[in-house]
Parts: C-alpha cells; sequence; structure tokens
C-alpha cells in the first residue's frame, strides 16, 4: 500500500516538474520576446510623445497577435494584450451586443488600417473612433460600430468574411475602408457561388491558443520576422493595371450585390495613403516612396467607383482626405496616427450619418 503511494506522489511530483519547467520556459521566451522584439517604424515621430514602455507595448501586441486559418485570417478570439483586445468573436474592442433588433449594426472591414495597426489603444481606432462620435451625438440612437479589420487583407479576404461570417450577425450596414492593400499588387478575383463554408475543422492547432506563446517565439527565432516586412513598396508592372481595376470592380460588385440581397446598406470607401497626400510633412519625405504605380492604380480604382454606383448603395473616394494636412500623419506609406485615424473617421461619419439616421426612421 505504502508503495502505491509512493508511486502516486513520485508521479505527482514529475507532472508538477514538467509544469513547472513549460511555465518557466514560456515565461523566459515571452521575457525574451518582449525585449528583443523589433519596434522599427514604431521608433517614428508619430510617437514621439509617448515614453519607451508605451511605444514598447503597442510594438509588442502588434507583432504578437495571433491569425486563424486560411482564407481570410482573421485574429483568433480572446486575446488580450497592453494595447488591444480582440474579442471572442474575433474582432478587435469590446463584445458585440445580443441581435437586438433595437441597435443598429455596422461593421467596418478592412486591412490593418481598419484594424489600427499601431493604434494607441481600442480607443483610438477608426471604428472606435466613429463609435465615439455616436455615443456622444445620437446615443438614443443605439448605434453599435464593429471593427472587422484584418491585418494585411485585401478585398478578396474582406468579401469572404462579409459572406462567411459578419453577415450571420444580421448588420445593418457594412463599411469596406480599402483599397491601398490590392494596389500593391493583389489581382484575385473572387467568385462567390464557387466559395464553400469555411473549415473549421482544425481546432487543435497550436495557433489557436495564443496564450501559449512558446511555439511562436521558437518559430519567429528561426524566421528572423520584422514588421518591416508588410510595408515594404512593390512596384507593379503597368500591364497589370487593367487586371487590378477590373478585379477590384468585380470583387465589390459581387460583395454590394450579396449585401442588397440581405437589405444591408453598403458603404465603399477608397482609402487615403502617403502617396496620395498633397503636403507630406518634413519627416514623412524620409520615407522610403511607394512605386508610382500603386498612385496609379489607386487613380484606376477611384474610377471603378462610379462604375460601381449601381451595386454599392454609396461609393466615396477618399484619397484626398489628409490632404492640405501639413503635420505628420502616417509612421509609414499606409498606417496612420491617432490623430489621422480620427480625422478619417469624422469625414466617414460626416458621410454615413444621414444615411443611418433615415434608415433607424424607418
Amino acid at each position: 500500500m505504502s508503495l502505491n503511494v509512493s508511486y502516486k506522489k513520485q508521479s505527482a511530483f514529475g507532472i508538477f516538474f514538467i509544469l513547472l519547467l513549460l511555465f518557466s520556459i514560456e515565461i523566459s521566451l515571452r521575457t525574451y520576446e518582449y525585449i528583443t522584439i523589433s519596434c522599427g517604424i514604431f521608433e517614428n515621430e508619430v510617437f514621439k510623445n509617448l515614453n519607451y514602455l508605451e511605444i514598447k507595448n503597442i510594438c509588442y501586441d502588434n507583432n504578437s497577435v495571433t491569425h486563424g486559418n486560411s482564407p481570410f485570417y482573421q485574429p483568433i478570439p480572446n486575446q488580450y494584450k497592453f494595447t488591444m483586445n480582440i474579442n471572442s468573436d474575433g474582432f478587435r474592442g469590446s463584445e458585440i451586443s445580443s441581435n437586438d433588433s433595437n441597435i443598429y449594426k455596422i461593421f467596418l472591414t478592412g486591412g490593418s488600417t481598419a484594424f489600427g495597426f499601431g493604434s494607441t489603444s481600442d480607443r483610438t481606432t477608426i471604428p472606435a473612433y466613429l463609435q465615439t462620435y455616436f455615443d456622444k451625438e445620437y446615443p438614443e440612437k443605439n448605434v453599435e460600430i464593429i471593427n472587422a479589420g484584418i491585418i494585411s487583407a485585401d478585398s478578396y479576404r474582406e468579401i469572404l468574411l462579409i459572406k462567411e461570417k459578419i453577415i450571420q450577425y444580421v448588420p445593418n450596414m457594412i463599411i469596406s475602408y480599402t483599397g491601398v492593400n490590392d494596389s500593391g499588387g493583389y489581382s484575385r478575383e473572387i467568385v462567390l457561388d464557387e466559395i464553400n463554408d469555411i473549415d473549421e475543422s482544425q481546432k487543435f492547432q497550436l495557433k489557436n491558443y495564443p496564450w501559449y506563446r512558446t511555439p511562436f517565439v521558437i518559430y519567429n527565432l528561426f524566421n528572423n520576422y520584422t514588421d518591416e516586412d508588410d510595408i515594404t513598396p512593390k512596384t507593379v508592372p503597368s500591364e497589370n493595371f487593367e487586371k487590378l481595376s477590373e478585379s477590384f470592380r468585380n470583387n465589390w460588385s459581387q460583395s454590394c450585390n450579396l449585401l442588397k440581397e440581405n437589405e444591408i446598406t453598403s458603404i465603399l470607401i477608397l482609402q487615403p495613403s502617403l502617396i496620395t497626400k498633397n503636403i507630406p510633412s518634413n519627416f514623412e519625405k524620409t520615407y522610403s516612396p511607394d512605386p508610382d504605380s500603386r498612385k496609379y492604380i489607386l487613380e484606376n480604382y477611384a474610377n471603378q467607383l462610379k462604375l460601381l454606383e449601381s451595386d454599392c448603395d454609396y461609393t466615396f473616394d477618399f484619397r484626398n482626405v489628409m490632404n492640405n494636412i501639413p503635420t505628420t500623419i502616417y509612421f509609414d506609406n499606409v498606417h496612420m496616427s491617432d490623430e489621422g485615424n480620427k480625422i478619417v473617421s469624422q469625414k466617414i461619419y460626416e458621410k454615413i450619418l444621414p444615411i443611418v439616421l433615415e434608415d433607424i426612421s424607418d
């Protein structure tokens, strides 16, 4: 009997020791990751009023947020970090309200600019500022803004997210803040009728458990990834311009018609970038210039907006909303400071407010 007890104690001690070892390794690697992670673009005039730890927290959070499976790579749910939170539905910010018919739900889709890459908190992203305006001026209207941005998403991934997930929340409006990622050379054209539901069978992959950082740190140690990898300007051959424009138009035509079928108001916004700012600050002039091809492609996209007016409820060209602002707004060629997010959100608010009020009054 005493021998059996001894074996149980040894087994329990062994399990405890293994767990303690794994915990120690996890803490050590988390500390190593935090200290050594490359902050690159975050060491910038835009963040000059922040201290070292505040910049480090932004840098760490944006480089360590974990994304799920293909094809749209939405963030894994339930990630809680220094400057951002991913809720239980995989969207940045607070939890989504229940399907109360008295709540007017607006989803804002897009890439890292919509998500708020580099924002100092969940409260300083474009969707969050938009929420603030409605809460302050029309609290009785019960308007809820959901941040559905995904880092590096192009129109293909945005539209796939809309079809496969967002529609299930029965939104009243979807704002697609888009264009720049497509202009970098993407030309994938989505065919909604040929897409099956997303496969959710891979539930036990390590990346589905972002609270365990050990495998991610080890992976990054051997792959030498930095945040600059996502923003390196790429030249697009001129012969691809027409193909990119057609893909852009066809993609959003399908998306807007899908939303129309589901009685959801569609808003398509062509977003700004540094290359479309007419007065860059002295600091912004020091960035690696975007290739001219991106500017020409964005001009082509603007022409496509006119053709999309018959499919989408509303289209807006925001390429020039940062014109005549001489201060530093961008901390790279695409991503903006909190102040830039605030300016964009104010412009969006001005455009959609009469639409929302009319929808609610109907």
